[in-house]
């Protein structure tokens, strides 16, 4: 099983171990890039170059509330993956320049399942 851990805050993981979140997002940057997608040159049907971003897949996701050893963990499955790129209330895809190059604004969107195991929970 693939999993991906990450951090996340008291409020989403409380929903997500409660069954009502069933998404969490993680924002897509140039330096983490390779942890979240796939990117793939490509040719389309008209002979242009392109890039295909896929994201990587995950079996499920393990979120820590916290930073202590101790810290509340859960295990849940990720049913799904989406790359999203945002857009603005016009449709028009959101930018942000880094070191001189301009990057779109994405994000990946894990669509979660079943919650398979929680740790240092305290009821």
């Amino acid at each position: 099983m693939k999993k991906l851990t990450l951090q996340i805050d008291k409020k989403c993981f409380q929903a997500i171990l409660k069954g009502e979140q069933k998404v969490e997002h993680r924002n897509v940057y140039p330096n983490n890039a390779k942890k979240y997608v796939i990117e793939e040159d490509k040719t389309d049907e008209n002979g242009e170059a392109i890039t295909v971003v896929t994201p990587v897949h995950y079996d499920a996701l393990t979120l820590i509330n916290g930073r202590r050893k101790d810290a509340p963990r859960l295990t849940v499955e990720v049913v799904s993956a989406e790359f999203v790129v945002l857009t603005d209330e016009d449709g028009n895809d959101l930018t942000f320049e880094e070191n001189g190059e301009v990057y779109y604004v994405c994000q990946v969107w894990y669509t979660l399942g079943k919650v398979l195991e929680t740790a240092n929970i305290n009821e």
